[in-house]
């Protein structure tokens, strides 16, 4: 449900709440100005300096004595060279101390699809709400994030059945086809599928946790989008298919989710013995 937002320091909230607005006015989505407000708030709160007092050094031991995943690295460095760029250019300071951030380097993680035993299991324990929630993200491919935004009024009549208009990130709208008893339970809703304690629909952060509570450790709502992706690609053989449907701008982007079906890896086994 809806969370309580932490402010900046009062140093940084008008410069903060400024560079918000000129990401909302660049187009950002919503969620995508959401995360860099948490980022640039946990920032200006770890640095205890106000914004025009933070150098090149404050900005590289703040992020060398934080233990993230690459990236979460990556994001908090994107959001404070994006906060001090814009802070430049709007005059308010002369320079901009996070230029010389050294550039985080993201291992290439290698596709995690989550074993169809897991998902059955994780269905059966499921309530109804939960199981829409799973089959969203293992059978159409849904980031939790959208997910979390699924409305009635996005189900469409297509050829061949129902489809999910979707919004993802960077406010890109894509197409993926439902099976009928989810598109008949969207349709019927009558709004929000995930309404919020205080309005709208629920932060992406219930979706997963309600997904990861029902999966075995290790295994949460992005290895079910993994899964989807992997099953397509074995249906279909086509990469670009599958980019499309997971809304991905790159094939290698896409090649990071799809792991190599096993009937293929058989064969190729089969191929090499000797004898055989």
């Amino acid at each position: 449900m809806g969370m309580k937002r932490t402010p900046p320091p009062a140093s940084w909230a008008e410069d903060i709440n400024d560079w918000l607005e000129s990401l909302k006015a660049a187009g950002l989505s919503d969620e995508t100005v959401r995360c860099r407000r948490c980022k640039m708030t946990k920032a200006a709160r770890d640095l205890a300096k106000t914004p025009l007092e933070v150098t090149t050094d404050d900005l590289v031991h703040w992020m060398a004595g934080q233990n993230w995943k690459p990236e979460s690295r990556k994001g908090y460095r994107n959001t404070v060279h994006s906060f001090y760029a814009w802070m430049r250019t709007a005059g308010r300071r002369a320079d901009d101390p996070s230029d010389m951030l050294p550039k985080v380097r993201r291992p290439k993680p290698k596709p995690r699809p989550c074993p169809d035993r897991y998902i059955i299991g994780a269905l059966g324990k499921a309530t109804e709400l939960e199981k829409i929630m799973i089959r969203l993200a293992a059978e159409c491919g849904l980031r939790r994030g959208e997910i979390a935004k699924v409305h009635s009024r996005d189900v469409m009549d297509d050829l061949l059945g129902k489809s999910l208009i979707i919004t993802g990130k960077g406010d890109k709208q894509r197409i993926v086809p439902l099976p009928d008893d989810l598109a008949d339970y969207i349709e019927h809703c009558g709004g929000w599928l995930l309404p919020g304690r205080w309005g709208g629909h629920v932060e992406q952060s219930y979706v997963n946790r309600h997904i990861s509570k029902l999966l075995p450790a290790g295994w949460g709502c992005h290895s079910l989008r993994h899964r989807y992706a992997t099953k397509t690609y074995e249906q279909t053989h086509d990469l670009f298919l599958v980019a499309r449907l997971l809304g991905h701008a790159s094939v290698e982007t896409t090649q990071i989710y799809v792991a190599m079906p096993d009937s293929r890896l058989r064969e190729a086994l089969d191929a090499v013995i000797l004898g055989a």
